[in-house]
């Protein structure tokens, strides 16, 4: 493993360890609805910047291998799904973490389709495949939850 991939591990493990630890507690019960709003719109901001930031991903991974097949349609993505980070910043907090869990989902199932013999996309590593996939179904999962928390008020 290069330092880089240690880098980008360690990045992935600590963010999604902090979402998960602040989803948890948006989750408590007990506390008034200003609160739980203020707390989904801090992690609606947040994901929206992880959007942003697996957006980028993939353009990086398209610009390193530029003359590989499937380059254009992984920056495409990339610009897509930065560009719907920024919308998620424009929504009301429920309806933030609606949309961006669900485009992680979304997300999810176009990392997952780089495996052998479905997306043309030679140049991304398997075990990144693998990673950013379960990344991307994590981060989607806690938005997903968070949205959740205070309805039963």
């Amino acid at each position: 493993m290069t330092e880089t991939a240690r880098v980008l591990l360690t990045a992935g493990i600590l963010s999604a360890v902090g979402l998960a630890a602040f989803a948890w507690r948006l989750a408590r019960t007990g506390r008034s609805s200003h609160e739980y709003l203020i707390d989904q719109l801090k992690l609606s901001q947040w994901a929206a910047l992880l959007l942003a930031g697996v957006g980028a991903t993939s353009i990086g991974m398209a610009v390193a291998s530029a003359a590989a097949p499937g380059g254009l349609v992984e920056a495409t993505v990339g610009l897509v799904t930065m560009a719907a980070g920024v919308l998620v910043l424009r929504l009301e907090p429920r309806d933030a973490l609606l949309g961006a869990g669900l485009l992680f989902l979304a997300h999810a199932c176009f990392t997952w389709a780089h495996r052998p013999a479905m997306l043309t996309a030679a140049f991304v590593p398997q075990w990144w495949t693998l990673g950013l996939t379960l990344y991307d179904v994590h981060i989607g999962a806690l938005c997903l939850l968070a949205r959740r928390a205070g309805t039963a008020d």
